[in-house]
Parts: structure tokens; C-alpha cells; sequence
């Protein structure tokens, strides 16, 4: 087989890849998980159901090759912001630093909702699933993908109590307890229709993280310098950045 063959070949199973994976985002974040079978997903992307089961080999692979990729894409939009927020913020010191970077995780996790609903909607999915829907020798090739991304917060807690900005305490337990804190209060959107400014999910969000890192020792007053400084970036630009696509896809 040539070169060429051989890279077109890996070309289109890059881009089959992806339309698979982001139909089958779809059809969980619109319909939930049992909604999404193989034959649905073959049925959705006009392929031989055997095609499916050639890349993933069970419907526990494929919902966990989907946690993984939004989870990535998650990281990646981070990583974007970190990277424009240390740009525009060079005058700061590292005490303040360390308080403005968790106001602004929390404010990205929040803006994630209108960036990228589908991957933060599949999230809080999965954190209230109870069923087992992935497998746990699938789910354990997920966890380093997702623990990336909650090492950004720890990074950020175990900075801000060095500073003296945090009282000193268990690192993870705070990060598992900010996690599940923020994505439950921002599920709560949903109850705008019946009052918007008492459901109001993001607003509610914002508040509760702030009143966490309040309680962890964090001073009202730097905290209010660093909603400032967020507000600014805010206005320069998204706070979670949409990733570019995938080469191929």
C-alpha cells in the first residue's frame, strides 16, 4: 500500500471517528442514554452497523470515547483562556494571581454553558448517572482526561493557600466538593421558565463558588478584585473559548 493510501485511510477513519462520536453527543445530550443504541447510531450517520461496532466494540466504549472527547474538549477551551488570561494579566502578583485564577475557573466552567452545552450537559449527565452506564474498565481509560482537568482547580487551590489567599485543607476534598457543587446548582437553569431570576443557574453559580472560597479562608475583599479583573477579560473576549476542530474533521 502506498504512503498516500495509507494516509487518506487514516484521514477518513479520523473523520468517521468524529461523526460518530458527535452524533452520538447528540443523541445522549437530547434523549439520554438510552436513546443511544448502535443501530440508532449507525441508522443516524448512514453507515453498516458493523462499521460501528469495527470502531467501538460495545455501547459502553462508545459513551465512554464520547465522555472522554468533551472532557478534552473542556480542557482545550481552558486552556485557551488560561493561556489570554496570563497575557492580559501580567501586572498582577502572584497572591493576587492565585484568587483571580479560581474566580475564573469557576467563571469558565460557567460559561461552558453557552460555548459548549452539549459537552457540559453530557458531564452533569453522567455525574447524576446511577445506573453504570460505562463500564468501570471503560470509564478508568475516561479518568485521566477528566482528572486533568480537575488538577487546573487543585493546581489553583493548593497556589492560593501557599499565597496565604486560602486556609489550608484538603486539597481534593474541596475540588470533588466544588465540582459537584457548581454542576448541581447550574442544572437548576432549567427552572427559568417559572421564575428567571430565582433560577437563575449561572448567577446562582458564580455566587455559590465565590461563597465557597469564602469559607475556605479567602477574603471578601480580594474576591471582589478578582470578580473585577474576570469582568474585564470577560469583555474582551469568551471566557471558554470555542476549540478549533480536529484536523480531518
Amino acid at each position: 500500500m502506498t504512503e498516500k493510501a495509507t494516509g487518506s485511510r487514516a484521514r477518513n477513519r479520523i473523520v468517521r471517528t468524529s461523526a460518530f462520536l458527535s452524533t452520538a453527543l447528540e443523541i445522549v445530550t437530547a434523549e439520554g442514554f438510552d436513546a443511544l443504541t448502535m443501530q440508532r447510531l449507525a441508522d443516524e450517520c448512514d453507515s453498516a452497523i458493523g462499521a460501528v461496532y469495527r470502531y467501538f466494540p460495545s455501547k459502553g466504549a462508545l459513551v465512554a470515547e464520547v465522555q472522554r472527547e468533551a472532557i478534552d474538549r473542556i480542557g482545550l477551551s481552558y486552556a485557551l483562556i488560561r493561556d489570554r488570561s496570563d497575557r492580559e494579566w501580567s501586572g498582577l502578583s502572584e497572591r493576587e494571581l492565585a484568587v483571580t485564577r479560581l474566580v475564573l475557573f469557576s467563571r469558565f466552567i460557567c460559561a461552558t454553558a453557552q460555548s459548549l452545552p452539549q459537552e457540559l450537559r453530557l458531564m452533569q449527565m453522567l455525574m447524576g448517572e446511577t445506573r453504570g452506564v460505562v463500564p468501570i474498565e471503560e470509564a478508568m481509560r475516561v479518568y485521566p482526561t477528566a482528572m486533568r482537568l480537575l488538577d487546573q482547580l487543585r493546581g489553583g487551590i493548593d497556589a492560593a493557600v501557599e499565597h496565604g489567599m486560602l486556609d489550608p485543607g484538603d486539597t481534593m476534598a474541596r475540588v470533588v466538593t466544588w465540582a459537584a457543587a457548581i454542576s448541581g446548582v447550574m442544572q437548576v437553569s432549567h427552572l427559568e421558565v417559572f421564575d428567571a431570576s430565582l433560577f437563575d443557574g449561572d448567577a446562582l453559580a458564580r455566587q455559590l463558588s465565590l461563597d465557597l472560597l469564602a469559607a475556605w479562608g479567602a477574603d471578601r475583599g480580594d474576591l471582589d478584585g478578582a470578580v473585577d479583573v474576570v469582568d474585564a477579560l470577560a469583555a474582551s473576549g469568551p471566557l471558554a473559548p470555542t476549540p478549533a476542530p480536529a484536523p480531518g474533521s
